[in-house]
């Protein structure tokens, strides 16, 4: 199962993709805006979208068209490290 990040730290990116794997998830992040949303969501499982570091024109266009593709998306308002691992459990089930 594969899901896209937006927003978060720059310096967490690496833990984020660590702590996706360890629950049995491929993590694709982007931690700043993107011109090509829809390449970016793509044919991913879930979209997950820290609200706390990303814009929020980038949040809804995200969100938007993961609800085109019928992708489900999760909304972190906070992007510790903690926080994360209790969002992708939702993904994980």
């Amino acid at each position: 199962m594969s899901i896209v990040i937006f927003g978060g730290h720059d310096r967490m990116e690496r833990i984020y993709i660590d702590e996706a794997k360890k629950m049995g998830l491929k993590a694709k992040v982007y931690t700043y805006g993107r011109n090509d949303i829809d390449k970016s969501v793509g044919k991913s499982d879930g979209v997950l979208i820290f609200t706390d570091t990303i814009s929020h024109k980038i949040a809804t266009s995200v969100s938007k068209e993961a609800k085109k593709r019928s992708i489900p998306v999760i909304v972190c308002h906070n992007s510790s490290k903690t926080s994360f691992k209790k969002t992708i459990q939702e993904f994980a089930m």
